[in-house]
């Protein structure tokens, strides 16, 4: 699915603490949460914050909901309820990270150095049409762990997991 960007609206470039990407690398986080998100399907690549300080990975997203949309389908589950009433009061909305592939790394060094102005991302931003995303799809190549999520059956675990 990541080679191909037929049904992709939107590229983004998006923020990830180290220890979050390391569960996205383990496939134990299937679900991005965000106090807000675009309502389309998104390619996201990846910039993981210090001590890596690397653009990274990319993933789809897709199938955006409002978080407290679990609280219907697992009301009778009282421990996925408290970790979903936890989630919402940072959080608004989940999208399934239905596809995440492991890339080489950009280095912020680097990217400070080959272009004339980086913004690191606090949250997100788009990329379409920017010098960003031709830079960082001329040199970024895929490597590593790829993982296709299907969301037909999902644990309870994966549901507001930390």
């Amino acid at each position: 699915m990541l080679g191909v960007r037929i049904q992709i609206m939107r590229t983004m470039l998006l923020s990830f603490k180290a220890d979050v990407y390391k569960r996205v690398l383990s496939g134990e986080k299937i679900y991005e949460h965000r106090k807000v998100f675009p309502n389309e399907p998104i390619l996201a690549y990846l910039y993981v914050s210090s001590p890596a300080q690397v653009i990274t990975g990319k993933m789809v997203l897709g199938n955006k909901r409002k978080i407290e949309d679990f609280l219907d389908i697992y009301h009778n589950d009282l421990e996925v309820c408290k970790r979903v009433h936890r989630y919402m009061k940072e959080h608004n909305y989940v999208m399934e990270i239905q596809d995440f592939q492991q890339t080489t790394e950009i280095p912020l060094s680097t990217l400070r150095k080959d272009l004339d102005r980086f913004i690191i991302p606090q949250m997100y931003y788009f990329l379409d049409d920017t010098p960003l995303l031709k830079y960082i799809e001329n040199n970024i190549k895929n490597e590593g762990v790829h993982i296709i999520n299907d969301f037909m059956n999902v644990d309870k675990k994966f549901v507001c997991n930390g």
